[in-house]
């Protein structure tokens, strides 16, 4: 780093007095650039050496500033007592990973005489700490540059479905996610609890989304795909496209959520996690692809099963009370038993081949621009620089991301927004116990020479055996499908830090 860069954050944002109860003594607390730190007075007098902290935190692990308007532990009536609540990384003792622990400590502003100053002065450092949080986040993440500069508070729209997983999604908002938002000082503009298929969709395309800075989702993949359905029916889909979006995996499949986590270097499948790259994270561009069927058209962001895994999607329905992990393994069990094939076509259009989505147009009669789509429909001749294999499919994997669900990897390699498609397949000459380990591990297509990939950014696949097609986690109209990606269209919430992004 350098050294006019570390003096910035070096630089004190806001100083001021408090009382460290544990201590019982006087100290100052500083608030830099990117830290924020409690130190013995005498360490911030002139032409003393650096201060030597009491205890001193990274703003990118803090959560907040919790105020006890009515603690029966402050040392005075006076005293408006508050805890700081930091969300940081722990190794674990018998392995060289690491997960994130709550921990607090208490300060107690006691310089005015009266409660109702010392409170005031608690909200003031309060709303600092917060807005100096995004402002530390956007020099540390990844930000879409349409929110770059903006700073304000977060205003939620947040839709929880109360069926997905083992219907505990409402509980776990409640009970885990709300408090990590209200001390973030974060906003529920409005929580919409999903009644049927459908719903999150229908509310989104009408919603009046000035009112909130983005949405969070409290569920499986499922929803993903209905909000961006939404997003993109409305009639000011090229912004509302772009309306951040933040997941919390309380769904039976959490492929993207997992992605977002694994990118970020945090750990999968535990919702404050999910949850603390929304308060305290970027905002990732991610792409969207067209899906058009012989009798519709839709967008997804996720991934799309055929073959032996759309089968387990579909059929492992009876087993979602066992939760996403367990019901995935046990209906692909079942299917890898089974190993059933599944005849059928995949043309596609080679990755290095030149081409891009058609040029979008105006429609002169609306003044609403076209949505985009694919460049091909599902009825027309493939392109002749488009190749094409068949065979018996006994597995069929489009990823857009890494990860299938919370334990079951797709490809380590495939980032968020990488403008492509990997599709993953093998035919029948696969064994059984080359397809579990890629249900309990990953199709790693460089072990097994039975497992095939393919970089595209448009595609067709044409089954011709009875099965199952999923977009998303949803169950389309069986047969012939066209896909196409259209990149970074799409907004995240997400942690992914720019120097990791510029690694890549």
């Amino acid at each position: 780093m350098a050294e006019s860069e570390q003096e910035c954050l070096d630089t004190v944002v806001k100083s001021g007095s408090v009382l460290a109860p544990w201590l019982g003594v006087n100290c100052t607390l500083l608030l830099k650039q990117d830290s924020l730190a409690c130190v013995y007075p005498e360490a911030t007098a002139a032409g003393s050496p650096p201060p030597l902290p009491i205890f001193a935190v990274k703003l990118e692990d803090v959560v907040g500033l919790k105020i006890l308007q009515d603690s029966p532990f402050s040392s005075s009536p006076s005293v408006c007592r508050a805890e700081l609540c930091t969300y940081q990384k722990v190794k674990r003792f018998i392995s060289s990973s690491y997960y994130r622990k709550f921990s607090t400590e208490i300060l107690e502003f006691s310089d005015a005489k009266d409660f109702e100053t010392n409170y005031k002065t608690a909200k003031e450092w309060r709303e600092s700490i917060q807005l100096q949080c995004r402002k530390n986040s956007r020099n540390l993440f990844v930000f879409s540059p349409e929110q770059i500069d903006r700073l304000e508070p977060m205003q939620l729209l947040v839709i929880i479905n109360p069926f997905s997983g083992r219907k505990n999604g409402q509980k776990l908002f409640q009970n885990i996610a709300r408090p990590m938002f209200d001390l973030a000082g974060a906003v529920i503009v409005q929580e919409v609890i999903t009644e049927r298929q459908g719903h999150a969709k229908e509310f989104v395309e009408t919603f009046d989304l000035t009112s909130i800075t983005g949405i969070v989702l409290a569920s499986g993949d499922g929803i993903v795909y209905e909000v961006i359905n939404g997003l993109m029916a409305r009639p000011d889909w090229e912004t509302a496209i772009k309306t951040p979006i933040g997941l919390i995996p309380t769904g039976s499949g959490n492929a993207l959520v997992s992605s977002l986590l694994y990118e970020a270097d945090e750990e999968k499948a535990v919702i404050e996690n999910a949850v603390f790259q929304i308060i305290n994270g970027g905002i990732q561009t991610h792409d969207i692809a067209s899906v058009s069927t012989g009798s519709s058209h839709s967008y997804m962001g996720v991934l799309i099963h055929w073959a032996l895994t759309g089968s387990v999607d579909v059929e492992s329905e009876k087993l979602r009370i066992l939760g996403g992990e367990l019901r995935t393994i046990v209906g692909g069990l079942i299917s890898i038993i089974m190993k059933r094939g599944y005849q059928g076509q995949l043309s596609y259009l080679p990755i290095d081949e030149e081409s891009s989505v058609a040029a979008t147009e105006r429609d002169t009669s609306s003044g609403e621009a076209a949505r985009p789509t694919t460049s091909i429909s599902v009825s027309d001749p493939i392109p002749d620089n488009w190749k094409t294999i068949e065979g018996n499919f006994v597995m069929f994997i489009g990823l857009m991301l890494s990860h299938m669900s919370d334990s079951i990897m797709g490809h380590s390699d495939i980032k968020i927004g990488s403008g492509e498609h990997r599709i993953v397949y093998a035919f029948d000459d696969v064994t059984r116990a080359q397809l579990l380990t890629g249900l309990v591990g990953s199709p790693n297509t460089a072990k097994y020479d039975t497992f095939h990939e393919i970089r595209t950014r448009a595609f067709r696949l044409n089954p011709i055996s009875p099965g199952f097609i999923t977009v998303d986690g949803e169950l389309v109209d069986y047969g012939p499908i066209q896909v196409q990606v259209h990149p970074g269209m799409m907004r995240l919430y997400s942690r992914i830090k720019k120097c990791n992004q510029s690694l890549d």
